[in-house]
């Protein structure tokens, strides 16, 4: 069973999910620059995404992601992409596995995919936390820039079970996620006592960036972010029912990260 801090902290992100707000927000007001926010190619700046060079990023990064993922160990079956956002990915994805179902919360970014996918892609809204496809029905779970944009790690793992349920057994995940690891002894008791001041400024700040966007006050939604624990991260996919976890940092080729964390785990 899950440890009882992720227990009662995955009861709590089951009411709501907060940052589904901004996405919504980014789908209406700038669905390619809110899954890529590289400055300079907002909409309405001097160098705004097209579908050309926005899906060409997604080719770019793929193909980095493509050789850890093979060399870990993937079936090309079908996978489950969690956050496809405007399909910057989804639509690389699908020309490696036979079938892709793309989840996101955002309505604007789906209508925005949806008539730029190839058929063997279905796209679904959803409410944040679930994963609404039938158990043992995909190969593969893939998610990228999207666990760090979760309210708070409860949101993360109420998604580890559902990635257990849907993955048939063997099934592999590759998820990207800002990794924290602390060190031995006194020195770690008081990184995490920082880290969790932090954490609370930082959601003070969302939400307040929220009520900030809702009343005219900014022009753009808040993008909060968050990272995980090494520890608790790896604790938790194996209390779930994942085995040989492992984490594969890739450094350079991308441009929406100087270094990309992944972690891969296959369902037992």
């Amino acid at each position: 069973m899950l440890p009882q801090s992720a227990i009662g902290t995955t009861m709590r992100a089951r009411k709501s999910l907060a940052s589904n707000e901004e996405w919504r927000a980014w789908g209406k007001l700038d669905p390619l620059y809110g899954v890529a926010t590289i400055p300079g190619h907002a909409k309405n700046a001097a160098n705004p995404w097209t579908d050309e060079s926005f899906y060409e990023i997604g080719a770019i990064d793929w193909n980095l992601f493509r050789c850890k993922w093979e060399h870990y160990g993937v079936s090309p079956g079908t996978c489950v992409e969690i956050g496809c956002g405007a399909g910057r990915l989804t639509a690389h994805l699908a020309r490696y596995f036979r079938y892709v179902h793309g989840l996101d919360v955002s309505v604007g970014m789906i209508e925005y995919a949806r008539p730029r996918m190839p058929a063997n892609v279905s796209l679904h809204l959803t409410g944040g936390l679930e994963i609404p496809l039938p158990d043992q029905c995909a190969d593969a779970v893939f998610s990228t820039h999207v666990l760090q944009h979760l309210p708070e790690t409860a949101a993360a793992a109420a998604y580890f079970r559902e990635m257990h349920r849907v993955l048939v057994p063997g099934g592999t995940t590759m998820l990207h996620a800002p990794l924290i690891l602390w060190p031995h002894g006194a020195f770690g008791g008081v990184h995490k006592l920082v880290h969790r001041l932090k954490c609370t400024a930082d959601r003070c700040r969302a939400q307040l960036g929220r009520y900030a966007f809702r009343l005219g006050f900014t022009d753009a939604p808040p993008i909060h972010v968050i990272s995980y624990e090494l520890t608790w991260l790896c604790r938790a996919l194996a209390e779930f029912g994942f085995r040989d976890i492992d984490i594969r940092v890739l450094v350079g080729g991308s441009r929406m990260a100087v270094q990309h964390p992944f972690v891969f785990a296959t369902k037992v």
